[in-house]
């Protein structure tokens, strides 16, 4: 196995420094107001602009209420510092986020389900940072709607447009040195963060909290990039919480994400992974580290993930292309790989599988070699499965010290599909084995539904999660919305049963 020097990387990371010899600014001074009405975009736009003008240093966004703004530029030197009690809200008119123009930098038309438009968007700059204990309020849920159509996620809401919405809250694309310190993200109408094509990242103390309702609410997404590190941070995500990828589509040159190091986080995911590695069409990813992750609910574990190129027409698909853009030519596109990923001291419970392998039959794979986990625990209702061919070369693979936990696994036979034990060594070779655990039991994963009759509250346990249901509106009785459940899930069992819950928008009385 490669060896790489992560000591160099955090002191280069660490180096990231901010000139403030030219003072602070004030968005205050240059007319922002902390009114929750206000648009400051042109204020606090020209506080960055004068910051960097000078040579750099910090733009101060003072606590004491919200600020309302649209799309944000960050430039050369400038450290956007956002005190706790301030709070950065993005603007309710879609059409007021500028849609991003053509850039030298990366291929703007092949943005992600053509979505043009973010809160935070940062192209070729270097020495920048967003710093504080406040918050970015990426404000959902004024680009979404209640319908009585259930998205993928379970709930009754969706996408106002797919493209005239900030599908990308904080958004670095080609940038260099950059740092992201302490600020919570909140309610983001997308990804929540979005670093592509960077050099030396470092990532501390973030909080990001999506609502669940919402799809697409994703955590930390790196592609394409280089010299990272992430630590301290506290991740609640709708979709993937932490993603490494290599972006080919929309870099203008592809070039692997590699060395990147993650420590000591908590990362929540309601409708994905807690870490996925690749995607349809990706390049290599090489030289990581991930320690110390706890993850206490997530559907799905560690997933390298490469699902097939889906068929014409692809225009909100994945991975999602303009109007009339055409998959590029697998020639001009370097294959997929994955080398020297270490993952350690990590604890996972979630729904399904907790360690998954996916290539779909359109991808290109050079190989998946020198992956090891150590001092792990997974606890989860599926066991981990690897759906590769022999030719994608899924290779020394080692184990030492790792729990598997399947809970709740129902008897063989009643489920054919079921991925088994044995599945997750098909075609692959060299997967090394030291003190590992890999057990069934029949303790179920619980929810619990609490119900109050005649003043006490009484909870009843509902095994497993993603439960289904449909709503509707009471034409009767106005302020009441009904949720009907025609089926529980326990495990990988579905049982039949009808219940009803009334939600009252409106006093009782």
């Amino acid at each position: 196995m490669k060896n790489f020097n992560l000591l160099a990387i955090i002191v280069s990371v660490m180096s990231i420094t901010f000139s403030l010899c030219a003072g602070t600014f004030d968005v205050t001074a240059f007319g922002a107001k902390a009114d929750d009405a206000t648009d400051n975009t042109a204020a606090i736009q020209k506080a960055i602009d004068a910051c960097s003008a000078k040579g750099g240093g910090r733009v101060l966004v003072p606590s004491g209420g919200v600020y309302q703004t649209y799309t944000l530029n960050l430039k050369n030197n400038v450290e956007l510092h956002i005190e706790r009690g301030a709070t950065l809200k993005g603007g309710e008119g879609p059409y007021k986020y500028p849609e991003f123009k053509p850039t030298p930098v990366w291929n703007v038309e092949r943005a992600p389900r053509f979505n043009r438009r973010a809160m935070f968007y940062t192209v070729g700059q270097t020495n920048v940072a967003i710093t504080g204990a406040g918050t970015i309020d990426g404000n959902a849920e004024k680009f979404h709607e209640r319908t009585d159509k259930r998205n993928w996620t379970g709930y009754n809401w969706w996408r106002k447009s797919d493209t005239n919405i900030t599908g990308r809250c904080v958004f670095f694309v080609g940038c260099s040195d950059v740092r992201l310190d302490d600020v919570l993200i909140y309610h983001t109408s997308g990804w929540s963060t979005w670093f592509l094509d960077c050099d030396r990242i470092g990532i501390r103390g973030v909080r990001i909290e999506a609502d669940h309702r919402f799809p697409n609410g994703d955590g930390l997404h790196f592609g394409g990039c280089r010299d990272v590190t992430v630590s301290d941070c506290m991740i609640d995500s709708q979709d993937d919480s932490l993603i490494i990828r290599t972006h080919q589509e929309q870099m203008k040159k592809p070039r692997p994400c590699e060395r990147v190091v993650v420590n000591n986080c908590i990362l929540r995911s309601s409708g994905a992974y807690v870490i996925r590695i690749g995607f349809t069409g990706d390049g290599p990813v090489r030289d990581m580290s991930f320690n110390n992750i706890i993850s206490p609910h997530s559907r799905l574990g560690i997933g390298f993930t490469l699902p097939p190129e889906p068929a014409p027409p692809n225009e909100y698909k994945d991975p999602p292309r303009g109007r009339g853009l055409v998959p590029p030519p697998l020639s001009s596109r370097l294959p997929f790989y994955a080398e020297n990923l270490r993952f350690s001291n990590m604890s996972i419970i979630c729904d399904q599988a907790p360690l998954g392998v996916i290539v779909g039959n359109t991808e290109r794979v050079s190989f998946m070699k020198d992956i090891t986990f150590s001092n792990c625990s997974f606890k989860s209702q599926k066991p981990p499965f690897c759906r590769c061919r022999s030719k994608d070369n899924v290779r020394n693979w080692r184990f030492s010290d790792v729990t598997f936990e399947i809970v709740n696994r129902p008897p063989l036979g009643i489920n054919p599909n079921e991925p088994k034990p044995e599945d997750f060594f098909k075609n692959v070779s060299n997967f090394e084995f030291y003190n590992v655990k890999y057990a069934f039991t029949g303790e179920p994963l619980l929810w619990q539904l609490v119900l109050e009759k005649d003043g006490v509250q009484g909870a009843i346990p509902i095994e497993g999660a993603d439960q289904k249901y449909s709503a509707s509106e009471d034409a009767t009785r106005p302020g009441v919305r009904r949720y009907v459940y025609d089926s529980l899930k326990a495990g990988t069992n579905t049982y039949a049963i009808k219940m009803t819950i009334e939600e009252r928008t409106t006093p009782t009385g």
